[in-house]
């Protein structure tokens, strides 16, 4: 039997936090179990189901653990960043192999900025010359002039056109697409996923290695929040502390939040598919086939559960690392004010609204398409979600609770021990990567094979990855879907008593009197819990009423020049969303219905207050 600390211990919580989040379980530290993370609970080899391993057939003629044969692809986002040189001299200088290393910045920088190649080169010479030449961890052979230039990849772009993380790592995954294309990477090779910002360990690229084998799964992507640059070398805590990711909160979207920790793992450890940016490890199959989403602007909350989500249905498992080899300089980032002013880029609030729109259609979230084609159309597009696991599984596993927007749907603690999601691998094996059409982004490998979750559009029936929600609630506590229908009725009735009130009104009656109409009706307000106004009750059901819809698909181009193109500066394009999109008629009628509101408050006020004060004088 597992006692505490035979393989590590696992953090789950401080207990009040966790009561106060909606969370039933007591918290504090619970042993790490690794063998539960295989399905089935028995001993028995033939009634256990376990992560894929590499095969020798996905190997290509290579050994299957190790990286010998294979190469190591960095890529890495940079933002005016003068910390990049630096970075790309800790990797190099700090590494076993970094002949077998290849980075691919996405450069973001303004004219008065220091290039980040160049100034790297004016490094390693300084280096160089410190030490005398010698070997490339001690600066590169002597006379070389940039030890290992051509083995940096950089893609320039103005600061004014960035458009924010994923904009910038999306771009990325394109340019690692076209190398793929030329042979330039290869599915077995491995590549990370990391900031401008970094330090390493010593031989931090076998150590990375290594520990992903550890997992013994070739799907696995090694993820999470990395430690400070102060920690480097240290054994935190005297137990080999690492961040452990597996809660998350809803802001406008879902954002990863209350990083637990683990301690003393004796190997990477499974989670509930969070995902972190700062730092994924995976076999190069994992980030080809799951690139970044360029087509969402200006997004921070929301890039890392929607990536999260595609890696899992695409047959990845995200693990927290045991150990930590790459680490972050927080302070000299989050300190810079020029590194962080992204925000201030290439696109505009519509851009914006477009992002949260498409990432909401994704994920089933509300606020995203409600025709099931259109949504179903998005999920199978290049950017989409994946063929071997549904969204549903990712809900049950995850215990995020994506179309309600809460946190957990159970109040189960998914933090600790937790069991790997069987699914059937794609008959082309690991190594299979997906084509899409380069203008509309449509799947181009059909029909699906029968192992496919698309094969049958009618799974789960409507449409794989989505059911209805009369499922939804047939599986909620009676208790609380009787309250939940109680709010609603509620909500409904103050929409229905304005209504009627406004309907009264002489001014605009007919719109007022439509309105009125509306809320007797099954409208699309009826499905929302939370008590608006009728003002925006209107606007959902000009929204619903609307004849063009939204157009998630395809994207459009807009704004860009013609040599824009191949850097897939694509935003997605949206009609008649929110009430700043509505018939300039609809967007009076509501304002009015404000107006007409406000004044009736304050006319029943000063009634009241004239009552009162002549009872006074009575």
């Amino acid at each position: 039997m597992t006692t505490l600390g035979d393989y590590g211990e696992i953090f789950m919580g401080n207990p009040k936090n966790l009561e106060r989040a909606g969370y039933k379980d007591k918290g504090g530290n619970i042993a790490y179990d690794p063998e539960f993370e295989c399905t089935g609970g028995s001993s028995d080899p033939n009634d256990r189901q376990c992560p894929y391993e590499t095969k020798e057939s996905d190997a290509m003629g290579l050994e299957t653990t190790g990286w010998d044969g294979r190469l190591m692809h960095l890529n890495m986002p940079s933002f005016r960043d003068p910390l990049c040189p630096r970075t790309l001299k800790y990797l190099f200088t700090k590494a076993k192999r970094p002949n077998d290393i290849r980075v691919r910045v996405l450069q973001q920088n303004m004219d008065v900025d220091d290039d980040c190649l160049e100034t790297y080169c004016k490094m390693m010479a300084q280096l160089r010359e410190e030490t005398g030449g010698g070997d490339t961890s001690k600066g590169g052979p002597a006379g070389e002039d940039c030890p290992h230039r051509d083995q940096i990849f950089v893609h320039p772009i103005s600061a004014k056109d960035a458009a924010g993380p994923t904009y910038a790592r999306g771009l990325i995954g394109q340019d690692m697409h076209a190398a793929y294309a030329k042979n330039g990477i290869s599915p077995q090779d491995f590549c990370m996923s990391t900031d401008s910002h970094m330090d390493f360990e010593p031989e931090w690229d076998e150590k990375m290695v290594n520990m992903w084998d550890q997992a013994k799964n070739e799907y696995a992507v090694l993820s999470t929040y990395v430690a400070n640059i102060d920690q480097l070398g240290q054994n935190l805590n005297g137990v080999h502390e690492v961040p452990h990711l597996c809660m998350i909160t809803f802001t406008s979207q879902v954002r990863t939040t209350a990083t637990k920790c683990a301690r003393n793992l004796v190997k990477p450890k499974l989670t509930n598919a969070v995902w972190g940016a700062g730092l994924s490890f995976s076999k190069c199959h994992a980030e080809l086939k799951v690139p970044v989403d360029p087509h969402t602007p200006g997004i921070f909350d929301g890039e890392e559960f929607n990536r999260a989500a595609r890696f899992f249905t695409y047959g990845y498992d995200v693990y927290t690392p045991n150990r930590v080899y790459v680490l972050h300089d927080y302070h000299g980032s989050q300190h810079n004010p020029k590194t962080s002013s992204w925000g201030h880029g290439k696109f505009g609030q519509e851009d914006l609204q477009n992002a949260y729109y498409r990432l909401n259609t994704m994920l089933d979230i509300p606020g995203g398409e409600l025709d099931e084609q259109k949504a179903l159309q998005l999920k199978r597009s290049r950017y989409g979600l994946g063929d071997r696991r549904t969204l549903d599984e990712l809900i049950e596993f995850s215990g995020v609770d994506l179309r309600h927007k809460r946190a957990t749907i159970d109040g189960k603690n998914r933090c600790g021990n937790i069991q790997w999601v069987p699914f059937i691998e794609h008959p082309k094996g690991a190594n299979f990567i997906p084509t899409f059409d380069d203008t509309t982004e449509e799947p181009l490998d059909l029909p699906y094979d029968k192992s496919s979750v698309w094969y049958d559009p009618q799974i789960d029936g409507a449409g794989a990855g989505m059911i209805s929600r009369d499922v939804i609630e047939n599986e909620e506590d009676p208790k609380e879907k009787e309250l939940r229908h109680a709010e609603e009725k509620a909500a409904h009735a103050v929409f229905k008593e304005e209504a009627k009130q406004l309907a009264g009104n002489s001014h605009h009656a007919d719109e007022h009197k439509r309105l009125a109409a509306a809320l007797e009706e099954d409208g699309a307000e009826r499905g929302h819990k939370e008590v608006v106004s009728s003002a925006a009750a209107a606007a959902l059901k000009a929204e619903q009423m609307e004849k063009e819809g939204v157009v998630v698909f395809p994207p459009l181009l807009r704004g860009s020049p013609q040599s824009a193109l191949t850097t897939g500066k694509l935003f997605l394009s949206q009609k008649k969303h929110g009430i700043e999109h509505l018939p300039i008629q609809v967007k009076i009628a509501v304002i009015l219905m404000i107006f007409g509101l406000c004044a009736a408050v304050i006319t029943s006020g000063s009634g009241r207050g004239r009552r009162k004060k002549n009872s006074k004088k009575r």
